[in-house]
């Protein structure tokens, strides 16, 4: 089977106005999305940093600030010990050794810059708080609108109740019958009988 020569260009143009038409707009449209986003990210980002901190919201940080600040201590000071003991024999290392102390102490003192503020604030937090609620009771206590819950009261036991004498039905009228209803007899009923069953 053969093919024509002039089949392999036209396949590649076909080709190439099908990339055009398909592919590329997509990929525009992709790369116009994520930049939409990213730019949105970076908007919420800005607005996020505007707004003022809440006071829970700087303890929050006062406290990982001082335990952050913490860690690094310890990290500094062990890392001073190590290479106080590695100077030993080489005096090369105590320089190094000077440096991580200087830098424990100076990690030792942010921390206890931070966990003062942390208190500092906590204590105001706390004090608010209570001052709050002491309002909140005074109010509550001097309001004459009562809004606590109060029992239903419950009703008397019935045996604590005065006895009261049961009353007497009023008497039904006495009729004399004078004449008897007509009684069957045992012939009559089995007629009525048979003509039911005849039926």
């Amino acid at each position: 089977m053969e093919f024509p020569v002039g089949l392999g260009g036209v396949t590649l143009v076909i080709v190439a106005v099908i990339w055009l038409l398909v592919f590329v707009p997509g990929y525009t449209q992709r790369s116009q999305i994520t930049e939409t986003a990213k730019y949105v990210i970076q908007q919420q980002r800005e607005s996020d940093r505007k707004i003022p901190m809440s006071k829970d919201e700087q303890l929050r940080r006062l406290i990982n600030t001082q335990r952050g600040f913490s860690v690094l201590f310890g990290l500094f000071v062990l890392g001073a010990i190590a290479l106080w003991v590695a100077a030993v024999p080489n005096q090369s290392l105590l320089p190094l050794a000077a440096v991580a102390l200087a830098l424990a102490l100076g990690s030792l003192l942010v921390s206890r810059a931070a966990a003062n503020q942390a208190a500092n604030l906590a204590g105001a937090l706390h004090a608010r708080r209570l001052e709050v609620r002491s309002k909140a009771s005074k109010a509550l206590s001097n309001s004459s609108d009562r809004r606590e819950w109060t029992p239903n009261p419950l009703p008397a036991p019935l045996a604590s109740l005065p006895k009261a004498e049961p009353e007497a039905a009023p008497m039904a009228e006495v009729i004399q019958i004078s004449q008897p209803k007509r009684v069957l007899t045992g012939s009559e009923i089995d007629q009525i009988l048979a003509r039911r069953r005849a039926i």
